[in-house]
């Protein structure tokens, strides 16, 4: 009875490939292979009459224009399951042990005196910070860069 698929065979409505969905999908955030760049590549679909409907990587940064067909991406994936397929980790810190979904700086404690609010990470959309990741605390509306926090956390572990 029933007829739907077991969660093992579940297929991913961004990659299409079975045993997860697209909230679990490791190719839906990818960063930009370009050296000099900091953007995201999307995953899309091809509209062009010969290759319709193929799947491709392009980068959302409005001066990259970087592209790579996505069964490129996925056979050049090393076998080892503790490598992610892109090998650079989470785009928001730049740290390769977890995913964006999983960083630690996605809601941090302010550190402004006297404010008991929740920071956010967020990425740079202006074109003189493009692709920068920063904190910006949703109660005393403060920003700080996370490069910055990153030294400052480093200097305090030595």
């Amino acid at each position: 009875m029933g007829g739907g698929k077991a969660s093992s065979q579940v297929s991913c409505q961004a990659c299409s490939r079975e045993g997860h969905d697209s909230v679990d999908c490791l190719w839906v955030y990818i960063k930009c292979r370009k050296p000099s760049c900091n953007g995201i590549r999307k995953l899309l679909r091809s509209s062009q009459p010969t290759s319709l409907s193929k799947k491709f990587f392009t980068c959302h940064h409005p001066t990259c224009n970087r592209f790579q067909w996505f069964e490129e991406a996925f056979n050049g994936v090393s076998s080892s399951s503790t490598q992610h397929p892109y090998g650079d980790g989470c785009f928001g810190c730049g740290a390769t042990d977890h995913w964006i979904k999983a960083c630690p700086w996605r809601d941090t404690q302010c550190t402004e005196p006297n404010c008991k609010g929740m920071r956010k990470l967020k990425i740079s959309g202006t074109e003189h910070n493009y692709g920068i990741s920063y904190l910006k605390c949703l109660e005393c509306d403060t920003c700080e860069w996370l490069s910055d926090v990153l030294v400052a956390s480093k200097a305090k572990e030595l």
